[in-house]
């Protein structure tokens, strides 16, 4: 008993001697992903800007396991990101806001929780690039490209607000249902579930209008663009994504697309083309009306008129970056 005692009292001797020439770590065993980082005057901006009057938190410092992951994934210059929540604000936030449009009560609590930017993009396996990230939830958001964002090039804009008005529009859908099961019936044969049928036709897509703009291919199966193939929630958010982002004369371009067939030297074939560019018209117009129907009914928004205001506010925010 006495030999046990002594072995004890020598080897706490030791662990205390050790623990005294030691010094401790500096570095904390806490994820240093979540460390204490100062305020800047950026965040300062953000918090009065984005976080205090719309409620969504913005993250743009590299965070472990921060909503998303991928090739380009990573942290945006931070000499863009305040540019790049202007354009946010201006464009999509505040055009919701106006009397004209939502007014003051339409976004509180609907909006995302947090807002990812991200330096590049995020091509999937097949090589396409989505407005959005499926992998986040309904409560999140994300932007791409921050670092190639020019607030004087129409093109970054256009595929910019693309982006934020898909997602806007598919969180409020989210809040706001609408009848899934009777849209989805319009075209319920065209949707994918996957990217892979649109990598081959998307590829050819050089400029951000060419890959996210209207396009005659989806028009003439009854859909306004490429992604809208992808689900009915996409289709449903594209179909007020792409009107806000579109002029009305593109738009109505689109649905003479979409009922205008191709043509054949055979006569057969001829009369089949006749027949689908009739359907693809049909669910075209029926998408429109149910779109239309419903954000009037629910936002109490009158979509056509806040096209109309939204492409203004384009043109005037490129315009004044311009000079």
């Amino acid at each position: 008993m006495i030999k046990i005692k002594t072995i004890l009292l020598l080897s706490a001797t030791v662990v205390l001697a050790a623990c005294d020439s030691e010094k401790l770590s500096e570095t904390s065993v806490i994820d240093e992903g979540k460390k204490q980082i100062a305020a800047t005057g950026l965040d300062k901006w953000i918090i009065e800007n984005i976080t205090v009057p719309y409620g969504i938190e913005v993250v743009y410092r590299w965070e472990k396991n921060a909503g998303s992951t991928g090739t380009f994934i990573y942290p945006p210059k931070l000499e863009n990101v305040r540019r790049v929540l202007e354009a946010v604000r201006t464009m999509g936030l505040e055009t919701y806001r106006l009397k004209e449009t939502g007014g003051e009560k339409l976004l509180p609590g609907r909006l995302p929780v947090r807002l990812y930017l991200y330096g590049g993009g995020n091509p999937d396996t097949h090589g396409v690039e989505r407005l959005d990230n499926p992998q986040l939830t309904a409560k999140e958001m994300c932007v791409y490209h921050v670092d190639d964002f020019n607030p004087a090039d129409n093109d970054k804009v256009f595929v910019l607000m693309r982006s934020v008005h898909h997602q806007l529009a598919r969180c409020l859908m989210l809040h706001i249902a609408y009848d899934r099961d009777r849209f989805s019936m319009i075209s319920g044969q065209r949707y994918t579930g996957s990217t892979e049928p649109l990598a081959a036709p998307l590829s050819y897509a050089r400029t951000g209008k060419e890959r996210f703009g209207l396009d005659s291919y989806a028009n003439k199966r009854g859909l306004y663009t490429m992604l809208g193939f992808l689900s009915p929630e996409d289709d449903f958010a594209e179909i007020i994504s792409a009107t806000l982002t579109s002029t009305p004369k593109e738009l109505y371009d689109a649905a003479v697309s979409a009922r205008t067939p191709d043509t054949d030297i055979d006569p057969e074939v001829n009369a089949r083309y006749a027949e689908e560019a009739k359907q693809a018209y049909k669910e075209f117009t029926a998408k429109q009306s149910f779109v239309d129907e419903y954000v009037l009914k629910n936002w109490h928004i009158d979509l056509k008129q806040m096209q109309v205001i939204s492409i203004r506010r384009i043109n005037a925010y490129v315009k004044q970056h311009q000079r």
